[in-house]
């Protein structure tokens, strides 16, 4: 039923794609008093806007359900107009916004949502930087933007290696773009510690900002069992989506959209490893795989011709999901 209607493009499935979402969303905005604004380790940029959501929560969960919709349509955009799905739908923003609503806590206006309105874009960018006429300004496009990111989330540091993979992926690897890249980069860096030097806090932010990078254990997730049963789901459809995707699907395809498919590859593995190195809001820092991913399923979804095995797994990931959330209200219930 998902599958089949979201791999079309009919004119009412946008509004469908958002009734989803909003039905997905309903536990947030019904117990928006318990979503919690992430306090740890904040970014500078995301430590201005926190403070005020921390004092209207239903704003909160209001403005980050929008953003998550508005991020959903950007990113079909960019997977439907690269050709990397054969035809156009509304599958990839739909699978995004089911993956980006799997957990209470990603229900407010958290930095990764932030960061991944930037990563979308970087996304956009760095998939056309092989045409050579404008490949210095779209590098140093693409570093700002990792920057700007990063800024609002820490861990969205580990991007810059994205911009450097795609030089060596479209053989434009060169000095020059290699400093084009990083003086992006470090442009919002530059002008926020010269304004903590001026107002003599510039030691205290850095040592805030190296602290930032600790080893944490990725696996210490939520530990219910209804839990525990969709991350299996969800690894499963993933990693036979990767497989199929990776080692049958793309090998038809033209070298150009091949190549995007490595830009894909590579981002899903920088968000992975990236996993290793956050702190205590790993359970959200889990959106940056839902950008890939949802490409990644998209892909294969619109390529297996077997619709009772798509239509299956992702109503199971779904069921998964609402057991997911039925499971925390018992819990909160009985601690009351």
């Amino acid at each position: 039923m998902f599958i089949s209607t979201f791999k079309t493009s009919r004119v009412y499935l946008p509004v469908l794609l958002i009734a989803v979402a909003f039905v997905l969303w309903l536990d947030g905005f019904w117990f928006y008093n318990e979503t919690i604004v992430a306090n740890d380790n904040r970014a500078p940029f995301y430590n201005i806007i926190a403070g005020f959501f921390e004092s209207y929560k239903l704003l909160n969960v209001l403005l980050a359900f929008i953003f998550l919709i508005v991020q959903a349509f950007m990113l079909n955009n960019v997977i439907t107009s690269k050709n990397l799905v054969d035809r156009h739908s509304y599958m990839p923003g739909f699978i995004y916004a089911v993956l980006m609503s799997s957990s209470f806590d990603m229900f407010s206006f958290h930095p990764v949502l932030i960061a991944n309105f930037f990563l979308i874009l970087i996304l956009d960018k760095i998939i056309d930087i092989f045409d050579e006429n404008k490949v210095y300004f779209e590098i140093f496009n693409v570093g700002l933007l990792t920057g700007v990111a990063s800024l609002f989330y820490f861990p969205a540091v580990f991007f810059i290696l994205l911009a450097m993979i795609a030089l060596f992926l479209y053989y434009l690897v060169s000095l020059r773009a290699i400093l084009a890249t990083f003086i992006g980069f470090f442009t919002p860096f530059f002008f926020l510690g010269l304004y903590y030097f001026m107002i003599d806090k510039l030691h205290i932010y850095f040592a805030m900002f190296a602290d930032i990078f600790s080893p944490c254990f990725i696996l210490n997730l939520e530990s219910g069992l209804f839990f525990r049963a969709y991350m299996i789901v969800f690894a499963f459809i993933a990693l036979t989506a990767l497989f199929k995707v990776y080692f049958v699907v793309i090998r038809e395809r033209p070298m150009r959209i091949r190549k995007r498919y490595n830009i894909i590859l590579y981002f899903l593995l920088i968000s992975i490893i990236s996993l290793f190195f956050i702190t205590d809001i790993h359970i959200i820092h889990h959106g940056l795989v839902s950008i890939p991913i949802a490409v990644v399923m998209s892909c294969f979804f619109h390529s297996n011709k077997k619709k009772l095995w798509n239509e299956l797994l992702f109503t199971l990931l779904i069921v998964f999901l609402f057991l997911v959330k039925f499971d925390r209200y018992d819990l909160l219930s009985n601690d009351s």
